[in-house]
C-alpha cells in the first residue's frame, strides 16, 4: 500500500494532470446521444460472500449543481466529476479498493477483500484522509482557477460480512434493464447510512472500523449518535456505535 509521502503524492498530481489535459474540449464536445451500446454477454446469478469494508463517498450539493437546463453549467458539472471521481477511484485502487459502483455523485468502495480486517480498516482510513487532502490541495484549487464550485463530500464506512452479487439480464440497451454487481448486507447498509449522516467534509465509520484501527488513530474517533438508529452489535441488543473519524494528513 502506499505510504504517504511526497512520492506518492506526486503519483496522484501526475494522474490529475493527465486526467485533465484536454478535458475542456471533450466536455465542450458533448452533443445530445440517443443509444447506449448493448453489454457483452456476462455471467448472471454468480454471487460470492467476504468479508470486506464498504466505503460511500459523496459529493454535497450535486443536486443543485444539475438542476439547471442552461448547458454551460451542465458542463461545468461534467468537468468537475471529471476531476473528481477518477482521481478519488485511483486512490481507492492504490488502497487495494475495488469500486463496486459509480452513483453519478459519489462512489461505492469495496476495500481490502483479501486483506485481514486491521489492514483492509486502516486502508480505508487512509485512503479517506488522501480523497480529502487531494479535494482541498489539488482539485477544488484547480476548479477554482476554472471558476467553477469548490467541491464538497462526505465518507462513510463500515466493516463486516457482504455479499456480491451479479443481478440482472446478460445483455441490453438503454431502453431494457441490464445486470450489475452489486454488494448486499448490513455492512453495506450500514455504510451508506453512516454516510448520509455525516457532515460536509466529514468521515465517518462504523465500529469494526474503529475497532481494528491503529492504537495511534484511536485518539481521532469521536463518538456520534444517528437519529432513528437501527443497527446492534451481533447477538446482542446494544446499539452499534458509529464515530468521526477527525484526522487530517499533514501538508506536504
Amino acid at each position: 500500500m502506499p505510504n504517504w509521502n511526497k512520492d506518492y503524492w506526486n503519483t496522484i498530481k501526475d494522474h490529475f494532470s493527465s486526467n485533465i489535459d484536454g478535458l475542456d474540449d471533450r466536455v465542450e464536445s458533448v452533443t445530445d446521444g440517443r443509444i447506449t451500446p448493448a453489454l457483452e454477454d456476462i455471467a448472471i446469478g454468480s454471487g460470492r460472500k467476504m468479508r470486506t469494508v464498504c466505503l460511500f463517498f459523496d459529493i454535497r450539493g450535486f443536486t443543485s449543481r444539475t438542476d439547471s437546463s442552461n448547458l454551460d453549467k451542465l458542463k461545468e458539472t461534467l468537468y468537475m466529476l471529471n476531476c473528481v471521481i477518477p482521481t478519488v477511484m485511483k486512490i481507492i485502487y492504490d488502497y487495494n479498493g475495488y469500486i463496486e459502483k459509480n452513483t453519478g455523485d459519489g462512489i461505492m468502495a469495496l476495500i481490502g477483500a483479501e486483506d485481514d480486517d486491521e489492514t483492509s480498516a486502516m486502508n480505508a482510513l487512509n485512503a479517506s484522509l488522501t480523497i480529502f487532502y487531494a479535494l482541498n490541495n489539488l482539485i477544488n484549487p484547480h476548479l477554482e482557477k476554472k471558476g467553477i464550485k469548490k467541491v464538497d463530500a462526505r465518507i462513510g464506512i463500515d466493516l463486516g460480512q457482504i455479499l456480491i452479487t451479479r443481478i440482472g439480464l446478460p445483455t441490453g440497451t438503454s431502453k431494457h434493464k441490464r445486470n450489475f454487481l452489486t454488494a448486499v448486507g448490513p455492512t453495506a447498509n450500514i455504510a451508506s447510512k453512516i454516510q448520509n449522516a455525516s457532515g460536509t467534509n466529514e468521515i465517518w465509520v462504523g465500529d469494526q472500523i474503529k475497532q481494528n484501527a491503529s492504537e495511534y488513530y484511536q485518539k481521532f474517533f469521536k463518538k456520534r449518535e444517528i437519529d432513528n438508529w437501527i443497527w446492534v452489535y451481533e447477538q446482542s441488543r446494544e446499539v452499534y456505535n458509529v464515530w468521526k473519524f477527525d484526522a487530517h494528513w499533514k501538508k506536504i
